[in-house]
């Protein structure tokens, strides 16, 4: 039970990292986004911002989509050259996540190599949709971490095992049994 507990608890701590991470990394997309937006003068900034917040939480694809959301808003509204500048924003602040924010944050909280990242949300996209990869590498997070616990050598169980082992053992004979009528 011990060893199940502990299992559950680096799971849980795992888990928190990677909430805390993404929120972080989430928050560096959605401020640069809505300030170079806000900046440029493009209507409805706070609102494609908080949706570039939102969409940050699904790794890898969320922050894009939702940036391309940006620059179609500010093809409507500006034309062609604000378009433009709005993609060069959002590929800077992509860049500035993906090579500097993602491996110090999130290398941090939660060591899962990025291929096993990208199979677990294309499996959760196709098992369960948009739900199914928001929550994909959550869940691969935990597993990990309570997985690797689990398996990890327990110095304290084996050396109360060989206690065990070497214990003196009685065993009753048949003949000392008695038996009942």
């Amino acid at each position: 039970r011990a060893r199940v507990r502990n299992a559950g608890r680096a799971g849980f701590h795992t888990l928190i990292g990677y909430v805390r991470a993404t929120f972080l990394v989430a928050a560096v997309d959605a401020t640069g986004i809505g300030l170079g937006l806000a900046i440029m003068g493009v209507p409805l900034a706070l609102p494609l911002a908080s949706l570039v917040f939102m969409g940050a939480f699904v790794p890898l694809v969320g922050a894009v989509v939702t940036g391309f959301l940006a620059v179609i808003v500010a093809l409507i509204a500006k034309g062609w050259i604000y378009a433009l500048i709005t993609l060069g924003l959002i590929i800077a602040v992509q860049q500035l996540e993906g090579h500097v924010l993602q491996p110090l944050v999130m290398g941090r909280a939660v060591s899962i190599h990025p291929l096993a990242i990208v199979l677990a949300i294309a499996g959760g996209a196709v098992l369960a949709g948009i739900v199914g990869a928001l929550l994909a590498v959550p869940v691969l997070a935990f597993l990990n971490s309570a997985v690797r616990v689990l398996l990890a050598d327990d110095p304290v169980a084996e050396e109360e095992a060989q206690e065990a082992d070497d214990a003196p053992v009685i065993e009753a004979e048949p003949d000392d049994v008695e038996q009942i009528e």
